[in-house]
């Protein structure tokens, strides 16, 4: 019996080295990473055969270096996707590390229940992937026709995430955040982008051969711009369904009335009628329910306060900070009564104001009626109040 437990010890040493070789191991359904062609955006579409999934890699990933975009359809996510890798050719997908999820508006529209419920199930898909809605158009048509051989849509959609991280008029949900104020307050956002020409198109130098001979092609047969996908605000979302959008000129107040504000920029015209530019630093939204004497609630109190900084004036501009401080308080107060009549409007949550009168009193949140079925008719008291902490006068520079 000892020879026995001592042979089986020295085999198992043997195969040591065989089962930590990682992929090229004992496990044959195993592949190298270096095989693996890494999936990063997935595009969902209602199809008449249930279904259009689009797929794409980013640039750099293939084998010759530009992005690989795929499309498939089938009465299911699943079966879309597996109709896909059967005509892969020799590309081995790998789907685990997609990291944006784009919709198409009609979709959204008709409800993202089945797109969420793949997601949150799937053993393939991260719950906190971020989540898009294509306003205008289908997911698809900007999966396969953003960028060139160089970047794709993979590439597009990171530089929107980069561009709302350091803006604060945006953000882009997660999957997990999306259902999980779906299920709280039957009302969410998502992150809108438009199909765009891109600002980065090839200008070939004029007196060059290859200059005149491309603007001669332009000429005689004009090419497909360039194309590229721009966050153009938020989508709402109620009982799963896209019902509105939310333009970007009010994102800013979303941010705020959301307490999820960061820097961002907003444009008003001074007495000269100078365009000048207020950069807004930092901002939160207080909030304070109304209550009868039998604990009813019958109204909110909204005070949004900012702080500001003057960035950039127009060559006649003549504002004071008094004045520039009324002319934001003022842009800022129509964004945020625009954006709360339109939860009003919809009964939809989204600003999230029911879970913080729910945090302030709990017990009387519950014995009332839902929070969105008494939005409409709830009186909101609105109140702005910017402070301009640095103004960078050049008057007061001047000797």
């Amino acid at each position: 019996m000892r020879r026995f437990f001592f042979r089986l010890g020295v085999l198992g040493f043997l195969l040591l080295p065989f089962a930590l070789s990682g992929c090229a191991g004992l496990w044959t359904n195993a592949r190298e990473v270096e095989d693996l062609l890494v999936i990063q955006t997935m595009g969902l579409d209602d199809d008449p055969a249930g279904i259009r999934l689009t797929l794409a890699s980013a640039a750099g990933l293939h084998a010759d270096g530009r992005p690989l975009r795929m499309e498939g359809r089938g009465p299911s996510v699943t079966t879309a996707i597996e109709r896909v890798r059967s005509l892969a050719n020799e590309e081995d997908l790998f789907c685990a590390h997609i990291s944006h999820v784009l919709i198409g508006e009609a979709t959204a529209r008709r409800g993202l229940d089945r797109e969420l419920d793949y997601i949150c199930r799937s053993p393939d898909l991260r719950i906190s992937v971020p989540l898009y809605v294509l306003r205008g158009g289908e997911a698809g048509e900007a999966v396969l026709n953003t960028g060139d051989e160089r970047f794709g849509i993979c590439d597009a959609l990171d530089a929107v995430d980069g561009d709302l991280k350091r803006r604060g008029d945006g953000r882009v949900f997660s999957a997990a955040e999306v259902s999980q104020e779906l299920a709280r307050q039957g009302s969410a956002l998502i992150c809108a982008v438009a199909l765009l020409p891109s600002a980065s198109q090839e200008t070939p130098q004029e007196g060059s051969p290859q200059g005149a001979a491309e603007t001669m092609a332009r000429e005689g047969a004009p090419s497909e711009p360039l194309m590229t996908v721009s966050a153009v605000g938020y989508g709402v979302l109620k009982d799963g369904r896209l019902c509105a959008f939310i333009d970007r000129d009010k994102a800013v107040a979303v941010g705020l009335l959301r307490n999820e504000s960061g820097p961002c920029e907003l444009v008003v015209t001074d007495r000269a009628g100078s365009r000048v530019t207020i950069a807004l630093e930092r901002g939160e939204t207080a909030l304070r329910p109304l209550r009868d004497g039998d604990g009813q609630l019958t109204g909110l109190e909204l005070e949004l306060k900012a702080e500001a900084a003057l960035s950039e004036t127009g060559a006649a501009g003549e504002a004071d900070a008094g004045e520039l401080t009324a002319l934001a308080e003022a842009a800022l107060s129509e964004r945020a009564a625009a954006v709360l009549q339109l939860s009003k409007q919809l009964q939809a949550d989204f600003l999230g104001l029911g879970p913080r009168v729910e945090r302030a009193d709990p017990a009387a949140y519950r014995a009332q009626p839902p929070f969105d079925e008494l939005l409409a008719e709830l009186p909101i008291r609105l109140t702005v109040s910017v402070r301009l902490v640095r103004s960078s006068d050049l008057e007061d520079a001047r000797p």
